[in-house]
């Protein structure tokens, strides 16, 4: 009994010392009375692979999560539609990206109609190999979209990806995906009868024309329908990246600033670490 009792206190221990309350009052959020704001000091000790944990009551639409830089851009690896209801607790991954942008500007947490009463940042999950566009946990069920804000592949220079990779718990293959960046044929990038494949994964070996279609779409509309098979989590979109080719700031470790898109004489441009990219990842 006794070292049942050592083992359980040592875990409560280790749970303790991985949670860190972000803010613990209470707020009415909506696009009237704003958001919840942090501050890019509390994000100081903050890793790839954790997670932002926001507890919640009274919720009837949508979350979002945005670095509080000039534009208020969503924080890269968070989900479009992201929708919640009544009273819960939502989670939000961190990406490689994520965490550069949370440590140079903060978070701002905002939506139409919630009252959140805590935010935590918690230990989460080990990032795959290769560049995280997404992590988390997302049930792909009848014809279910996974939407992504293109913040999370901002700053990827694509000439140096090789493949997608779309992880999941279904633990079989005979199942539906449509990479889309608009509904519509015209939209669909492509599709599993594509992409073959792997332990835990499906993959979509890029060609050049697949690499200009996923880095220039304004968001990828990732679409799932389970088939004849029961329903699964998707865990994680990586871009894998030419080892011999990566350099710096491709792997799943925070880098020194988040990349920011804009428009220069009618064209994408992408600033990351000041230096300027075109959407195809090629230095400008």
């Amino acid at each position: 009994m006794k070292k049942i009792s050592l083992i359980a206190l040592f875990a409560a221990l280790t749970m303790s010392l991985c949670a860190e309350d972000l803010w613990t009052e209470s707020k009415h959020v909506s696009w009237k009375d704003g958001g919840i704001q942090i501050s890019a000091a509390s994000f100081a000790n903050a890793l790839p692979g954790q997670k932002i944990v926001v507890t919640y009551t009274g919720a009837s639409d949508g979350i979002e999560f945005k670095v509080m830089n000039a534009n208020f851009d969503h924080l890269a690896g968070s989900r479009e539609a992201a929708w919640i209801n009544g009273d819960g607790a939502y989670e939000q991954f961190l990406t490689a990206s994520a965490v550069d942008s949370l440590k140079a500007y903060g978070l701002e947490i905002i939506g139409a109609n919630f009252t959140c009463t805590r935010v935590e940042l918690l230990d989460g999950k080990t990032l795959k190999d290769g560049f995280t566009v997404w992590t988390g946990f997302f049930w792909a069920d009848e014809w279910s979209t996974l939407e992504l804000y293109w913040n999370g592949y901002a700053g990827v220079d694509f000439s140096k990806a090789t493949a997608l990779r779309i992880y999941s718990e279904a633990g079989r293959s005979d199942f539906v995906i449509n990479v889309m960046e608009a509904w519509g044929d015209e939209g669909k990038i492509a599709d599993q009868s594509a992409m073959t494949a792997g332990e835990g994964y499906m993959e979509l070996p890029l060609t050049d024309d697949l690499r200009n279609r996923l880095a220039n779409a304004g968001h990828w509309m990732i679409q799932f329908n389970k088939e004849t098979g029961a329903a699964f989590n998707v865990t994680d979109i990586v871009l894998v990246i030419d080892k011999e080719e990566q350099g710096e700031g491709f792997e799943n470790t925070a880098v020194e600033t988040k990349a920011v898109k804009m428009i220069e004489n009618g064209q994408i441009v992408i600033i990351k670490n000041g230096v300027k990219f075109n959407a195809q990842g090629a230095q400008l």
